[in-house]
Order: C-alpha cells, then sequence, then structure tokens
C-alpha cells in the first residue's frame, strides 16, 4: 500500500514572506541602485527556487500516478481501490493548493515589479527578465493546477464507484443512504431498499470463465438502470449482489410499499430475459451463448427513522436470503412481524440487555461473519459447511454470541479494571451460560432448532483456541465448531478495533497484524487466510458501523 505523499505546505509560505519583504524595500529601490540589483538577484534566486519547486512536485505527481495506475486495474476488491483513492485524493488536494500558492506568490511579485520599471531605469532588462521568468513559473502551475484537478476528478470516480460496472460501490451507497433517511424525515415520506442476488451466477463463471462473467455482472447493472428512476441509486454491493434505493416514494407506507413491489418485479421480470455473452479462450472471445440469469430479490421499506440506518440493508439481505430459500426467481418483502429475526429478537435483546458491549458490536460482528463465511465458500475452503442457508444462519445468529453475560454479575462485566483471577473464572463461564440459555430456548422453539443450533455453536465455542488452549471445553482445530471458528476471529477483530472504557481502540493495521499473528494458535489457518483477503471489507464495515 502506498502511503500518503507528505508535502511541506510551509516552504511556500516563507517565499511569499520573502516577496513580502522585497515589495516593502522596493519602493526604496531608487534611492539605491545596489539595493535595488540586490532585490533582484534574490528575487532570480526565488524564481530558481521555485522551479526546483515544482521539479519536485512533478515527481511527486508521477508518485500520486502509481496508485493511480493500479485503480485503473480491476482490483479484486473495490475497497482496495477505495482506499488508495482515498491517498490520491489527499495528495492532489495538497498539490493544488501548493500550485495555487505560488501561481499567487507570483502574481503579486510581478504586479510589484511591473509598477517599478520605468522606460529610462537602468535595471529595466533586469526586471524585464525577472517578469518573464515568473510567468514562466505561473504558466508552469497553471498547467499543474489543471492536471492535479483532472486527476482529483478521475481518482474521485475511482474512490466512489465500482471500477467493473461504473456504478456506485457500497461507500457511496452508505453515503446515499443516510441522505434519503434525512429526506424521508423531512418530507415524511418512505423509501425502498431493494437487495438482489443473482441465481446461477457462480455457474457461469465456473463454466465459462470470469471474463464471461464481468461481461454479465456488466449487462445486469444497465438493465437495473433502466428499470428505476435517474433520481435512484443503483449499486454494485459486491460480488454477484447489487442494492438499489427508492428514494421519495410515497408517504402512506401501503402505498409505498405497493411501488417498491412493483419496481422489484419489473427488476424480476428484466432480469429473466437471456444475456448475450462472449465466451474467451487466452482472453480473446472466441463465442457468443446466450445466458440466462435470475435474480433472488429482497425488499426492505424505511422511512425518516436514523436509529434504523445501520440495519435497513440487513432487513433487504434478509428478505434476499428468504427469496433463495424459496429457490430464487422470486422477490419477498421484509416484515418485522412475520421474520424469523423477530422471533428471535428478544433473544438478541436479553443478549445486549447487561453487557459492556453497544448494540452495534452485533451488528458489526454478524457482518464479519457473513463476509469471512461468503469468502471462505468461495475459496472452498469447506466444502459442503458453507451453503447460502448456513451462511443465513450464521448471520441472524452471531449476535447472540455473548447472550451469556446476562448471567455474569453486572460488577464484573463492567469493570474497569482488570478483573481478579476469580472473576476471570467466573467471566469464562458466559459461553456455557450462553449454551444453556439457548438450549433452552430451543426446547421452546423447535421450529427454530436449525438457527438455535447453529447460535449455540457460535455462543459456545468462539472463545476455543485452534491449539486447544481456549475454553470452556478445550477443543482444538477441527473439533471447534466451524461457527465458533469464524466468530473467534470476528470477534476480536471488533474488540481490538472498538473504544471501550477500559482500553483504546487499536488501529486497523494493529488488529489485522495482531489476528495474523495468532494463526494456527488462536485461529484456524484457513480462516486468517480468508480474512486477510477481506480486510479492507472488515474496516469498511466498522467504519460503517461506529459505535
Amino acid at each position: 500500500m502506498h502511503k500518503p505523499i507528505n508535502i511541506q505546505q510551509n516552504k511556500y509560505s516563507r517565499q511569499i514572506q520573502a516577496y513580502s519583504e522585497w515589495m516593502k524595500d522596493i519602493g526604496r529601490a531608487t534611492k539605491s541602485n545596489g539595493s535595488s540589483r540586490q532585490r533582484l538577484s534574490d528575487l532570480l534566486r526565488s524564481v530558481d527556487e521555485l522551479n526546483a519547486s515544482i521539479k519536485s512536485e512533478k515527481r511527486k505527481l508521477v508518485e500520486i500516478a502509481s496508485p493511480l495506475d493500479l485503480m485503473e486495474l480491476r482490483a479484486e476488491k473495490a475497497e482496495k481501490a477505495a482506499k488508495a483513492g482515498d491517498v490520491a485524493l489527499e495528495a492532489l488536494k495538497i498539490l493544488q493548493k501548493n500550485s495555487l500558492e505560488i501561481i499567487r506568490a507570483g502574481d503579486i511579485a510581478m504586479a510589484a515589479l511591473r509598477a517599478t520599471i520605468r522606460e529610462n531605469d537602468a535595471d529595466a532588462a533586469e526586471k524585464q527578465m525577472a517578469l518573464e521568468e515568473l510567468a514562466k513559473v505561473i504558466e508552469k502551475n497553471t498547467v499543474s493546477l489543471k492536471a492535479s484537478a483532472l486527476a482529483f476528478s478521475a481518482v474521485n470516480e475511482l474512490a466512489f464507484h465500482d471500477e467493473l460496472t461504473g456504478l456506485p460501490n457500497r461507500r457511496l451507497l452508505n453515503d446515499r443512504l443516510w441522505q434519503i433517511i434525512a429526506n424521508n424525515k423531512r418530507w415524511d415520506s418512505y423509501s425502498a431498499a431493494i437487495f438482489i442476488d443473482l441465481d446461477k451466477f457462480k455457474l457461469l463463471n465456473d463454466e465459462f470463465g470470469h471474463e464471461a462473467g464481468d461481461e454479465l455482472l456488466i449487462a445486469v447493472g444497465k438493465r437495473l438502470q433502466h428499470c428505476v428512476r435517474e433520481t435512484d441509486t443503483v449499486a454494485r454491493y459486491g460480488g454477484d449482489e447489487f442494492v438499489i434505493l427508492l428514494s421519495r416514494l410515497n408517504g402512506n407506507l401501503v402505498e409505498a410499499r405497493a411501488e417498491a413491489e412493483e419496481v422489484a418485479n419489473k427488476i424480476l421480470a428484466s432480469m429473466a430475459a437471456p444475456y448475450k455473452v462472449h465466451v474467451h479462450q487466452n482472453h480473446d472471445p472466441v463465442a457468443v451463448i446466450d445466458y440466462q440469469c435470475f435474480g433472488s430479490i429482497g425488499v426492505a421499506m424505511f422511512g425518516g427513522d436514523d436509529t434504523e440506518g445501520n440495519s435497513i440493508l440487513d432487513w433487504a439481505d434478509e428478505a434476499m436470503y428468504w427469496a433463495k430459500s424459496e429457490g430464487g426467481k422470486t422477490v419477498r418483502i421484509y416484515d418485522a412481524k412475520n421474520s424469523t429475526e423477530q422471533t428471535l429478537i428478544g433473544l438478541y435483546e436479553l443478549a445486549t440487555h447487561n453487557d459492556i458491549e453497544t448494540a452495534n458490536h452485533g451488528i458489526r460482528t454478524r457482518q464479519y461473519v457473513k463476509t469471512l463465511a461468503n469468502r471462505a465458500k468461495d475459496m472452498n475452503l469447506f466444502p459442503g459447511e458453507l451453503t447460502n442457508q448456513i451462511i443465513e444462519r450464521l448471520f441472524k445468529t452471531t449476535q447472540l454470541h455473548d447472550i451469556g453475560k446476562t448471567k455474569i454479575p453486572y460488577a464484573i462485566i463492567h469493570k474497569k479494571e482488570k478483573l481478579t483471577p476469580e472473576e476471570w473464572v467466573e467471566m469464562k463461564k458466559h459461553t456455557t451460560y450462553g449454551a444453556d440459555i439457548l438450549r433452552a430456548a430451543k426446547k421452546q422453539n423447535t421450529s427454530l432448532s436449525d438457527f438455535l443450533n447453529t447460535a449455540i455453536d457460535v455462543a459456545e465455542a468462539h472463545h476455543e483456541r485452534w491449539d486447544g488452549t481456549g475454553y470452556p471445553k478445550g477443543l482444538a482445530k477441527d473439533d471447534i465448531p466451524l461457527a465458533g471458528r469464524l466468530m473467534a476471529i470476528a470477534d476480536v477483530y471488533d474488540a481490538l478495533v472498538s473504544k471501550r472504557s477500559y482500553k483504546n481502540a487499536w488501529t486497523h493495521k494493529d488488529a489485522v497484524n495482531e489476528i495474523v499473528s495468532k494463526v494456527g494458535t488462536q485461529f484456524d489457518p484457513l480462516l486468517v487466510e480468508a480474512f486477510k483477503l477481506e480486510e479492507d471489507h472488515f474496516n469498511l464495515i466498522a467504519e460503517n458501523a461506529k459505535d
């Protein structure tokens, strides 16, 4: 990763100060020809310094071009391109500011110099030469300023848009979502988030290669744009997932829902038409095929309640999983009253009632787990163990991982100092307590057995360690349930990067290094490899759902 370019901004202020001092003395130039000549000599030296500065800035611009070139290539994850874009944007802003300072300083010096030139002055020729040199410096900086402005525009585009489809990425999507929530509050209206996952997309990639898959994703993005208004947002969420935000629907929830459902069905019908896709060999197109790819669509309605902001996409995602579990090619609308998540909401509230962690800890960790599980599934690390249905269960139950802390004394949970050995023994019991609470819940809710079995694995095993030194059972390696191994990485990462009353937040980089350093001792080596590929995604989740 390229480091931000550090440009010393005060070097130009010294030159400006020199010009200011020179202008104070310029009125006295006629009193002493030597003084005037000395000032002109100083000015020429300043011009040389400015020329040297320009050359230095040009070298730095070459350095900036490196992340620019990288971003023009298709990165494995859009977040990496956005992160590199942030570095380049900051550098370009500084470069523009420096160019403006040089131009302004040169303009001031030229104006003052022109005011002193007289036809009969003995040093008129030298002053004219100085003017010409300053004009060249200003022209060079003007060209640099225009170039950096164009580069800024290009990098800004890459930082907020998916490099493959050109659609908004999840960073811009998140920004638009909060804007829509604010507008809903202002205008008393409703909006909708539509979550779309392509059916049979992996089959296309496996059979015909990633070039064909990329071509299909681009085509899908264009179809989605044709299904909505220009004021709506179509974003690529990641992989074969897209999200659409429908803004400013009806102020009546029933009518707004009907509008959103109509658009979702329009999308479903549009996606069903066959796509023309090129088959490549050695990166060259050799044939064209008709490929039919449907979609599973979930819809979540939302208004102007900003407390719901971090949950809206989760709701739409849950509805999408519901559609996919029914075979895909359908639309489902999130309904809290009939949702599995609503059935579990009492357990969620219990899990956070006595815990020092915030509710956002649960929101973040379940997104970490889903991200990590999807990456492991794509890498085929655990064949048959990570289906879409299992990942859905993981996503919905990871918030229950610390539910056992409800049985730990409040004084221990909220203690700011280091726990005593006796208190630590009690604290570690929360894994066993949690499993017991969830087993009791399973007896009363047999329809949720699959979900709660996953929740039990997460709660009981997320403090087990790969080398067998964890708790409560001292399980090792594959004897630790996969759900617990996934949750272990998510829980530790979030604990490290979050500020708590007893500790400061670690940087993302330090947290990543800590997890990687514990490969084979605390964490599953295969999952750590998946984590390294998704570390930027983890960072984005942490930023978007801060406490």
